[in-house]
Formats: C-alpha cells, sequence, structure tokens
C-alpha cells in the first residue's frame, strides 16, 4: 500500500495545479497571447486528424465546372475576403487580430484535398473565427467555394474582379447573366440583364408612410440608378478591395430587374438612408412600401449605357459611384445621364447598402 502514495501525492499535485492554473486564472486566453508549443502541438494534430477522419466518406463533385467556380468566387467575395484576402488585398485590419491567424488562401489556394476543405467549410473549426457554412448555405454553394479555391492562386486582382462579378449574377440561386463586353464602346443593353434604371412616375398619386404623411413623388424625370460592371475606358480602375461591394450594388439591381424584391431587400441594411428628387427613405421597410416595386417594374424595360464607375474601400466601409445614360421608352420616354452613390458597410452578413443617393441630368443633345 505504500508504495502506491507517491504517485497519489504525484497526482494530487497535478490536480492541484491544474485547478489552480483554470480557476485561478493563470492562463493567459488572449488572442495576442500564442499557446504553448506543445498545447499547439496537441491541438495542430487533433484538428488535422479530425478532419481527415470525417471528410474520408465525402464524394468530391465534378469541380471544373464554369458556373460553379463564379458562383464560389461569389460567395467567397461576400463571405472570406475579411480573413482570407483576395487578389490585391495585403492584410486586412480583422485578419491582424486573430489567433490562430488564417491562412491567406491567395498564395495557399486549396492547399488541402477538395472533400477536406469542404468539410471545414461546411462545418468550421471550434474557439477558431471560422464559422460553420453549412448553417446557411447549401451544399452545392459551399462546393462552390471548393471550386473556386482551385483556381484563387492564379488569378490577377483585375481577373478576381470579373469573377466575382459573373457570380454575382447568379446569386444564391445560380441564375446567369451577360457579360460580354465592348473594346471599343460601352455596353448598351435591356436592363433585365444589367442593372440601371429611372422611373416616369410622377404623374402617380403619392403614396402614404408609415407615419401617415405622404411620401414624396417618385419623380422619374430627376431619378435614376445605375449600375452596370465597368467595361474598359469607363472610369478610373477600381481597387481589388472593392470588388466585393461592387458585386453587392450590381447583384442589388439584377435582383430588382429579375422581379426579385425580396433578394433586393435583403442586400440593404434595415436602416438604409435613401435620397432621391429631394425626398428622403430612411429605412428598407419604407423604402419597399414605397419605390421599391416601381423600381422594379422600371428596370424590366430601361436601357442603360455606362458612362464610368469609381470607387473605394477603407476597412468595413466602402462606397461605389457610377454615372450612365438611361433610355426608356413607352408612355413616358426618357432620355437621362444619371449619377449614383452608394454607401456599403461590412458585417458578419457580409457587405450591406447603407446610403443611396441617386440624381439625374436631361442628357444634353
Amino acid at each position: 500500500m505504500k508504495r502506491f502514495v507517491p504517485h497519489v501525492i504525484v497526482i494530487a499535485v497535478l490536480l492541484a495545479a491544474a485547478l489552480g492554473l483554470v480557476y485561478g486564472g493563470a492562463y493567459n486566453v488572449a488572442a495576442d497571447d500564442p499557446h504553448w508549443s506543445v498545447t499547439q502541438s496537441v491541438l495542430e494534430t487533433a484538428r488535422e486528424r479530425s478532419v481527415a477522419t470525417r471528410a474520408s466518406d465525402i464524394e468530391v463533385p465534378k469541380l471544373d465546372d464554369a458556373q460553379l467556380v463564379a458562383m464560389g468566387a461569389e460567395h467567397y467575395a461576400e463571405m472570406c475576403t475579411g480573413c482570407h484576402l483576395a487578389p490585391g488585398m495585403s492584410d486586412s485590419e480583422l485578419r491582424k487580430g486573430l489567433y490562430p491567424r488564417p491562412p491567406n488562401l491567395v498564395e495557399h489556394g486549396q492547399h488541402r484535398r477538395p472533400e477536406q476543405t469542404f468539410w471545414i467549410i461546411k462545418h468550421g473549426f471550434k474557439m477558431t473565427a471560422m464559422p460553420a457554412w453549412g448553417v446557411t448555405h447549401d451544399d452545392r454553394s459551399i462546393w462552390g467555394m471548393v471550386a473556386f479555391l482551385g483556381k484563387l492562386p492564379e488569378l490577377s486582382p483585375d481577373e478576381y474582379r470579373e469573377l466575382v462579378a459573373q457570380g454575382s449574377g447568379h446569386g444564391h440561386d445560380g441564375s446567369e447573366h451577360e457579360h460580354d463586353r465592348a473594346h471599343d464602346e460601352p455596353t448598351e443593353s435591356p436592363a433585365d440583364s444589367t442593372s440601371a434604371h429611372s422611373h416616369e412616375e410622377s404623374a402617380k398619386p403619392a403614396e402614404s408612410s408609415k407615419s401617415g404623411e405622404p411620401a414624396p413623388a417618385h419623380d422619374d424625370s430627376t431619378h435614376s440608378h445605375a449600375a452596370e460592371p465597368a467595361s474598359p475606358g469607363s472610369g478610373a480602375p477600381l481597387k481589388a478591395d472593392t470588388a466585393e461591394p461592387v458585386a453587392v450594388v450590381e447583384r442589388f439591381f439584377r435582383s430588382l430587374a429579375a422581379d426579385d424584391t425580396s433578394g433586393a431587400s435583403a442586400l440593404l441594411d434595415p436602416n438604409v438612408l435613401i435620397f432621391e428628387s429631394g425626398g428622403a427613405e430612411r429605412s428598407r421597410a419604407e423604402y419597399a412600401s414605397h419605390h421599391l416595386g416601381a423600381d422594379s417594374q422600371f428596370l424590366r424595360t430601361a436601357k442603360q449605357q455606362l458612362l464610368s464607375r469609381t470607387g473605394d474601400a477603407v476597412g468595413d466601409l466602402a462606397w461605389v459611384a457610377t454615372e450612365a445614360r438611361l433610355t426608356a421608352s413607352g408612355q413616358k420616354p426618357a432620355d437621362i445621364v444619371s449619377t449614383e452613390t452608394m454607401v456599403l458597410r461590412k458585417s458578419l452578413a457580409g457587405w450591406r447598402i447603407v446610403h443611396i443617393h441617386w440624381s439625374s441630368r436631361p442628357k444634353a443633345n
């Protein structure tokens, strides 16, 4: 019996030390204090074995489908660049403060087997900043991101922006849009495959707002919206950081053109502030109850010719400014030059539009 006493004492001492470490607050959980090397080694081994074991039975689909890759690019731009960066990005404020530091996927791309990458995106990692995207996205969307990661290290900033723009036409439902661009002049196309509109509704009676006061009349002669991917020569080159907010702007208008008002509304911040024609709508709900339907209706027939686009992104804020010529036929034909400024803010849900300013002028002959 006596020979067990030293072992009991050692165990008791270790338990006391463990309790002191936990309950005494001796272990520093701060993200700016790295793990001990032995702790990091154990955690990394456990992570790698857990992923390999659980991903071993996953069947990998065909990943060289262009539509799947484009959809993955759009999702990546929406959800991943804050941590894993994009072509042209050196670092982000969010990534600098994370521990463990997320890998730079622009350099590494899909550095695991595809089935393992799929499992990680779908299920995430505990006690890290990697979320379980399978909670909010279906398997096809996740495979799209896996397919895109295989292409990411090969992309230049311009190629990345173009691929994101292609994916923004698919949105989350896989619908397609056109990308052919003339090299010598801006493209002019119907609004159902672009994103520009103005309204001819000045004859309509004003609608009532929630406060009971009449809403400002939606005067089409002074109101227009424009958002179409910039073609060569249509303004200063956009920075790589603006690819995500530009994609949101484009998807907002493509949703309107497809009569998907719910999809368009989802891209607006609940407290979005919209200025137009001297009036203001001060929330997503107010815009939805007043002019959202008319905007969608107009986009199905209007045409636009992009004149210029510029923008910038700093941290979690971005702005996108667009100038375009808008033409509409019908009972009230219009030929105007529109200017549009959108301000976007990035949250955990992605980039959302927090402010819009629309204005226009008659096109000079």
